[in-house]
């Protein structure tokens, strides 16, 4: 019987050329399970179905997948290729210091885009984001995850991309109220809306807008003025996986250079691994997009987990803009 691996993750998310010379190589077969969001991530470990073998758990989710006892520990001497790696992203993560339930899939920030075809203005702000969702109303969207909207509105605000007390949220929630009429819809697989022509606005990852123009779509991307969000997503094992073998093999096939070069240059997202981001043009280690320049790096936060309190909080303003 032939030895399978299953792995949760987002939409176009790995090279299927990285899933295909890891199946010939190892003669596992790969099955992967889509989800949309981090939200319907930590729902899928929570809702006591067939568990995957490996996932891939945006930072904030990490903590909390691990406090409540759903990854595995990583046996470092399964993994040689982890040497490969930034140390910042091997020893120190505020999620996982040691790195013992996760490594570094990729890193990136959180901004918007826009079609310069058919926006004539240049925004730089979340401010400016939500003056163009009114003049381009319904050709806009945002993503269908709370933590990058509210924190948006909250970093428009002047807040912290992670405030959460009730006068803080009271004040997004007014901007979110005012920009909710001019979206065409919340969407986190929005990249198709803009090579359609749908939308010409969309709050999203730097990624897609680097991978949207090498498919030759007019974009340009925006890490706002006010701040707003550098987050990490990771390859992590489920506590409960199938095959613990198998997944720590895909996990060290994956830190190879080769192959995290492969995967930067699928998903333009940064990679953390320092010999892979060696083997990249040097106009892709150059762009700004992708590696901001420290002046802008410093104004942006990475999305830290909430206590229950804040959660419910947030929740509870989530529900009332998706209703």
């Amino acid at each position: 019987m032939v030895a399978r691996l299953r792995l949760l993750i987002w939409p176009d998310y790995v090279s299927p050329a990285t899933l295909a010379a890891f199946e010939r190589e190892s003669g596992v077969r790969l099955d992967l399970e889509v989800v949309p969001s981090a939200v319907e991530l930590v729902d899928r470990m929570t809702d006591g179905g067939q568990p995957p073998d490996v996932l891939t758990p945006p930072s904030y989710a990490v903590r909390e997948l691990d406090a409540e006892g759903r990854l595995a520990r990583l046996d470092h001497s399964r993994l040689p290729n982890l040497r490969h790696l930034e140390p910042r992203f091997l020893r120190g993560r505020l999620h996982d210091p040691e790195s013992r339930v996760s490594v570094i899939k990729d890193w990136g920030t959180t901004g918007f885009m826009y079609r310069i075809d058919k926006v004539t203005e240049l925004p730089t702000s979340w401010a400016d984001f939500w003056r163009l969702a009114e003049k381009y109303s319904r050709r806009v969207t945002v993503l269908d995850s709370p933590g990058e909207v509210i924190g948006a509105a909250l970093k428009m605000r002047g807040y912290s991309y992670n405030a959460s007390n009730a006068v803080e949220l009271a004040e997004a929630r007014l901007e979110l109220l005012r920009l909710k009429p001019h979206l065409l819809c919340f969407e986190t697989d929005y990249r198709p809306l803009l090579v359609s022509g749908e939308a010409w606005l969309s709050l999203g990852w730097n990624g897609d807008a680097a991978a949207l123009n090498a498919e030759g779509v007019p974009v340009w991307y925006v890490i706002p003025s006010e701040g707003s969000q550098v987050w990490e997503d990771d390859w992590a094992i489920a506590a409960d996986a199938p095959n613990p073998a198998a997944a720590h093999a895909f996990l060290d096939f994956v830190l190879r250079p080769e192959i995290a070069a492969q995967e930067a240059l699928y998903t333009r997202y940064a990679t953390g691994n320092r010999a892979a981001l060696a083997l990249l043009d040097a106009r892709l280690r150059e762009d700004p997009s992708t590696y901001p320049p420290a002046e802008l790096i410093e104004k942006l936060e990475a999305g830290m987990p909430l206590d229950p309190e804040a959660r419910q909080r947030r929740k509870a303003l989530w529900d009332e803009i998706r209703s």
